[in-house]
């Protein structure tokens, strides 16, 4: 008898652990948050901020892992893969439902396979011009590549298939001039050409540009993002400066993988949004170049939607492939 009843609480643990976790008891461990970006950059630093005070509020650790390679696919495919029950959450960004129209053989779908939690904060881009370029606005931009006879202008991205460079496909088709694309392995080396006087255009994370700006070793035409940014207030948009409508830019959000029970992903998204509504590491993400966001559910996904199709239709007609 007593074998049989050690029997059956034995096989009552095995059932317990298997069972989802139910909100009132998550986290119970330390969670797994999986960085598909090397440490250091722009998502590794926000999540770590972030995800430092939501580890007080849960009171559980969660414990960054870097998996960086392949456009965000390769930690992304190991979120999709884990089990669904907020023990394992990733930071992506907004680009992320993208990847299906850069790789041909992806191992996951973004769309079916990972489920959004909660949005985390942004880097507007911005166009800035260097010394080569005898523009200082928009409007002296567009007269020159509008002009008669007007030759591509060159500009720098951090990357191929990066939001940067979607970004200056788009300009170039909305505001009919004439952009030819350069390729750079990260943001200091456009920057470093840019303001050599290599390329005369570039598009760029806007803290990266702007503290150039303030030295007077760049030009910033303006704020790629539909309204200004609250980090350089005083510097118009690329919408307001001729090109009306203009608006590109990304943000970081939080996904589990498909399945994860609801409650756990509610009380997950209930403790990122307190820890955003801290000012003081609002002021610290402001600090560092980073707007907080806060984005209800169903706003954001509408928002994911209707970029994915806005950039998957550049994509497509550019005939991009992530590299």
């Amino acid at each position: 008898m007593k074998r049989r009843e050690f029997s059956l609480a034995a096989a009552a643990a095995v059932l317990a652990q298997a069972m989802p976790a139910r909100a009132a008891d998550y986290p119970s461990r330390p969670v797994r948050l999986i960085v598909p970006y090397p440490p250091g950059g722009g998502t590794d630093t926000v999540a770590r901020a972030v995800f430092e005070r939501v580890s007080t509020l849960a009171r559980q650790p969660f414990v960054v892992d870097n998996k960086a390679g392949a456009g965000t696919s390769i930690g992304l495919a190991e979120l999709a893969r884990s089990h669904p029950d907020g023990y394992t959450v990733g930071v992506g960004g907004s680009s992320d439902p993208l990847l299906p129209f850069l790789y041909d053989k992806l191992p996951f779908n973004p769309t079916a396979d990972l489920t959004f939690v909660a949005t985390l904060a942004t880097v507007p881009i911005v166009l800035a011009a260097g010394p080569s370029l005898p523009a200082r606005t928009m409007g002296e931009l567009l007269a020159i590549g509008r002009a008669k006879g007007a030759k591509p202008m060159d500009y720098a991205s951090p990357g191929i298939a990066s939001p940067h460079h979607l970004a200056g496909i788009y300009l170039g088709e909305m505001a009919r001039i004439p952009l030819a694309h350069v390729p750079y392995k990260g943001t200091s080396q456009a920057m470093t050409d840019l303001i050599g006087g290599h390329v005369p255009l570039a598009m760029l994370g806007l803290p990266s540009a702007l503290s150039f700006a303030r030295q007077g070793k760049l030009k910033i035409l303006g704020v790629a993002s539909k309204q200004r940014s609250a980090l350089a207030p005083d510097v118009p948009t690329i919408s307001e400066g001729g090109v009306a409508g203009f608006d590109a830019g990304y943000w970081w959000h939080v996904t589990v993988p498909t399945g994860t029970p609801k409650p756990v992903i509610e009380t997950l998204r209930q403790a990122i949004n307190k820890a955003l509504d801290m000012p003081d590491l609002r002021e610290s993400l402001l600090k560092s170049g980073f707007e907080p966001m806060q984005m209800p559910e169903a706003e954001a996904e509408k928002a994911l939607k209707a970029d994915t199709a806005k950039w998957a239709k550049v994509i497509r007609d550019n005939h991009i492939h992530g590299m």
